[in-house]
């Protein structure tokens, strides 16, 4: 009998980065992480516009696509 073969098969799934939900990587390893604490005003002001472009362009993108036609036969 093998012991250890149940062992294996009630290993936990992966956690991972609570962060960006990469397995690779840890929170304190991420490279996504900005401690907005340590940021000074200016550099507040600054990732919230960047942060806000970048939604912009998001929802522009989002926009263009065309729109899924339903089949309700």
């Amino acid at each position: 009998m093998d012991i250890n073969m149940t062992r294996k098969a009630r290993s936990l799934p992966l956690q991972g980065c609570y962060q960006c939900r990469d397995v690779n990587h840890l929170v304190r390893d991420c490279p996504h992480y900005i401690d907005i604490h340590q940021l000074t005003s200016e550099q507040r002001e600054k990732l919230i516009e960047d942060l806000l472009a970048l939604k912009d362009t998001v929802s522009l993108e989002e926009s263009c696509l065309p729109e899924k036609e339903e089949d309700f036969v």
